[in-house]
């Protein structure tokens, strides 16, 4: 009786139990096509019409966040729904491309343009500049207005018809500046001896840990590289204004003096002609009104318009179906192992891609778009040997460098049958280090000992005692070897001798336009000419152009598509807006990977503070 009970007390768990199953699961079925229901519901009641009206309206370029490539999540899509996101990312393609049809576009009636909060380098800016320049050749009138103006968004705003600048603003356009701490006494007095090794008596980046001021080598290849693009920037922004040369350097040189003499810095700037009009936010939207009265006729509401991405969807896409690709693969930020983020060049996707384009045979050249300063050898080299697999298969590879395409990034394009930089590109810093700290004098002062005993010689040493002189000598020849393994793969690729390409390296920075006449790069030329470059190279006319992107989870892509369709507009957070800030005065593109050993490296890059 007692086992009879009992099979029946089993049989009774397992059919509660598969009902359980049963129910959830259909449950959870049905959950699952009335959310996705909702959401279409939902969406389409945002979405309203797909027609976009532009007639008569402003186009108000207004993007906040920072110039890209190629938009990459740094954070989770869910992350992104709780309203934790990250700075905006606006590609450079797209601002490009809804400036360019905007010039030709009749039922634009102007072009608002605000770029006081978007970072961005100089490559990039001229870019835009030269974009707004031509709406204006165009015969459309451009109003530029902004709070506060750095360099970029002056040389942006420059070409506008006007500028109008926020009463309580100013012009702070005053050129580069390089700041660095130097910490050798600081680690002295925290008894924590920090080993350099430096392949490159040009590779200064480093030596903020062994001196306390900066090097002559640090500031000649510093300035080398600046006053040019200081000059140039000068040079565009006052032909723009017809200003006299030199106004924009007398203004630098004397903006405190004025200062102090007008203590309302706006109007140094309205009475050196720098800007057409100071207004309060008030007065702006007055001053709209009368130029350009709203529909509802309200004085207190801004003029009709049309925002960058909505205009973007208006714009005619060209079609292509045609069964040649070029594969555009993008090596943006530090490159490290791992997965590719916001600012982080990761091989793991970045080899992923590549792969994809090799085992896609209908893709007939691959052109690697880069924009970084560099980052790990061992992760660079990943790259590379990737991209000589796809060579292998008797395919083009042409190099595209972006604002920066320096140290590790000059790496990744050593297999290149052309490479393209722009001339404001920040390249070259050919030179490898390496940084490993010790903590004997800590120890010592702290009053601890370290003894033991090892299997081998190589394993009787670690941090915690001073480095032996067989391991400083081992790792300066390991980081002489890997400068070696760089000048050689650049002298192969160039075609040019080793000395020749030793004399421009040793971790020297150069501009793209002097990279070009040392011959470090084949031609001047923004993304679309390595494109049509590459087309050349592997005989076809008729291409289109792809691109890989880091897959995502099936929830990413849920959650993604939940805020996309919703439209959902997230608040920047307080932090966000700080880093937005110091965009605008010191754009540091991206933060050097502090567990990598030995890497290849730009720090002038890191260093490079666009005001």
């Amino acid at each position: 009786m007692n086992q009879k009970k009992s099979i029946w007390q089993q049989a009774d768990s397992f059919l509660s139990l598969s009902r359980k199953i049963i129910i959830n699961g259909a449950t959870i079925l049905i959950l699952v096509v009335i959310t996705f229901s909702v959401i279409g519901g939902v969406a389409s009641s945002f979405s309203g019409s797909d027609e976009i009206d532009k007639k008569d309206k402003i186009l108000w370029f207004k993007p906040i966040g920072v110039v890209v490539d190629n938009s990459i999540s740094s954070s989770s899509s869910i992350d992104a729904l709780l309203g934790s996101a990250e700075i905006q990312q606006h590609k450079l393609e797209d601002l490009l491309n809804v400036l360019k049809n905007a010039a030709n576009d009749e039922e634009l009636s102007a072009v608002y343009i605000n770029v006081t909060e978007l970072g961005m380098y100089y490559a990039s800016a001229f870019e835009l500049a030269n974009a707004v320049k031509n709406i204006k050749d165009n015969g459309k009138r451009v109003i530029a207005y902004g709070e506060t103006f750095g360099n970029n968004g002056y040389l942006i705003s420059s070409q506008a018809n006007e500028i109008i600048l926020n009463k309580y603003g100013q012009i702070a356009s005053f050129g580069f500046s390089r700041k660095r701490e130097y910490v050798k006494d600081l680690y002295q007095n925290i008894k924590l001896n920090q080993h350099v090794f430096v392949a490159g008596e040009w590779k200064t980046g480093p030596e903020n840990f062994t001196r306390n001021s900066m090097s002559e080598e640090d500031k000649i290849s510093w300035n080398d590289f600046a006053e040019p693009l200081w000059n140039k920037i000068t040079n565009y922004i006052e032909n723009a204004r017809e200003l006299p040369k030199g106004t924009l350097q007398n203004y630098g040189d004397a903006f405190w003096q004025l200062s102090k003499e007008t203590p309302e810095v706006s109007q140094i700037a309205l009475e050196r002609n720098l800007v057409d009009k100071v207004f309060t936010v008030e007065e702006l939207r007055h001053w709209f009104f009368e130029e350009y009265p709203n529909e509802d006729n309200d004085a207190n509401k801004l003029p009709d318009s049309i925002s960058i991405y909505d205009y973007l969807a208006t714009v005619d896409v060209k079609e292509n179906d045609s069964k040649n690709k070029i594969a555009v693969i993008h090596v943006e930020g530090s490159i490290t192992t791992g997965e590719s983020s916001f600012g982080t060049a990761g091989s793991d996707t970045i080899v992923e891609n590549i792969r994809k384009a090799i085992k896609d045979k209908s893709v007939k050249a691959l052109v690697l778009r880069v924009n970084s300063p560099g980052g790990g050898v061992y992760a660079s080299e990943l790259i590379t040997n990737s991209l000589d697999e796809f060579k292998d298969t008797g395919r083009p590879i042409v190099s595209s460098m972006g604002d920066i395409a320096a140290s590790g990034g000059v790496w990744v394009t050593t297999l290149s049958d052309e490479i393209w930089a722009k001339n404001e590109t920040l390249t070259g810093s050919i030179g490898v280090y390496g940084i490993l700290p010790t903590f004997e004098n800590l120890y010592d002062w702290a009053g601890v000992q370290v003894d033991g005993t090892s299997s081998t010689e190589a394993a009787a040493w670690d941090p915690r005692s001073s480095m032996p002189e067989s391991v400083t000598n081992a790792i300066q020849a390991s980081v002489d070897n890997t400068y070696e393994k760089f000048v050689n793969k650049v002298s192969d690729n160039r075609v040019m001798e080793y000395e020749e390409v030793h004399a421009i390296s040793k971790g020297r920075i150069w501009s793209g336009e002097k990279a070009f006449k040392l011959g470090l790069v084949d031609k001047i030329g923004n993304l679309d000419d390595a494109i049509n470059a590459a087309s050349k190279l592997a005989n076809i006319d008729d291409y289109r152009v792809i691109r890989y992107f880091k897959d995502m989870d099936p929830f990413e892509v849920f959650i993604s598509e939940l805020i996309g369709n919703l439209d959902t507009k997230i608040e920047i957070g307080e932090n966000s807006k700080k880093i937005l800030n110091f965009l605008n005065e010191g754009y540091k593109f991206i933060e050097e990977d502090k567990n990598i050993s030995m890497v290849s490296y730009c720090f002038e890059c890191e260093y490079f503070l666009p005001k």
